[in-house]
């Protein structure tokens, strides 16, 4: 029988994060793929007070670029999976993930600050489009982690935040312009460790297969730090509303 064992997962003290290639127009290449690698976690217990959260991001926010653009407090450790949930893309066109024996979701893992937090709650429409959820998620090893101490005696399971629309669990079509945000998650999430064929079961089938569908989208999001609270909506998000 695999050994499971249960660490709790202690933030780093460095608050900076990985370097966002996409933050200035001339990026060095190196930039990018030190972005899909995971920070390094001290083994040391540290204060928790700089974080509040694990993060567990399935969607757009596989892509550890997009979540350092949109939480910039943030910190990527690495890929995590979720055993017997199905990502899909529901009726409101935005990925969701149900429960479904047998399947596996891969998502981004990232420590979040107190603001970062907020901002997502508002961005995913907690409570009135998307729940928040605790979820225990596998954290994977890279090559060099697979050999240190956090790989002593079994795998990683970690108590992770998502967020799950609980009442729109049927499959829809996807928002054009949400189509882009997922082609760069999975890009990413290759990048960082993600099986190839994960994507192409779960992921591809909802795209359109002419890419001159897409030759008119922009890749634009807005964030709107105002009353102590940040905002990054999907157009298309605002109608839709719990019924």
């Amino acid at each position: 029988m695999t050994r499971v064992k249960k660490k709790t997962m202690d933030p780093p003290t460095n608050l900076s994060g990985i370097v966002d290639p996409e933050a200035g127009p001339t990026a060095p290449a190196d930039q990018a793929q030190a972005q899909s690698q995971p920070a390094q976690i001290p083994s040391s217990s540290s204060s928790m007070s700089d974080f509040s959260c694990v993060y567990f991001g399935y969607g757009s926010n596989l892509s550890a670029r997009t979540m350092k653009q949109r939480c910039p407090d943030s910190l990527f450790i690495g890929l995590a999976e979720l055993k017997d949930w199905k990502w899909i893309i529901n009726e409101t066109g935005y990925a969701n993930i149900v429960p479904s024996p047998g399947d596996v979701v891969y998502g981004s893992l990232c420590f979040l600050s107190k603001r970062d937090e907020m901002a997502l709650d508002e961005s995913e429409g907690v409570p009135w489009l998307y729940e928040k959820m605790t979820l225990p998620v596998r954290r994977l090893l890279g090559n060099v982690e697979k050999s240190s101490d956090w790989a002593d005696g079994g795998d990683i399971q970690v108590q992770a935040t998502t967020y799950v629309d609980v009442q729109r669990t049927t499959l829809g079509k996807i928002e054009r312009e949400y189509v882009i945000w997922v082609k760069k998650a999975i890009e990413d999430g290759h990048a960082a460790g993600m099986p190839a064929g994960y994507a192409e079961k779960y992921l591809r089938p909802f795209l359109p297969t002419d890419e001159r569908q897409l030759e008119d989208i922009v890749m634009v999001r807005t964030t709107k730090f105002g009353e102590h609270s940040a905002g990054i909506v999907p157009r298309g998000f605002a109608s839709w509303s719990r019924g």
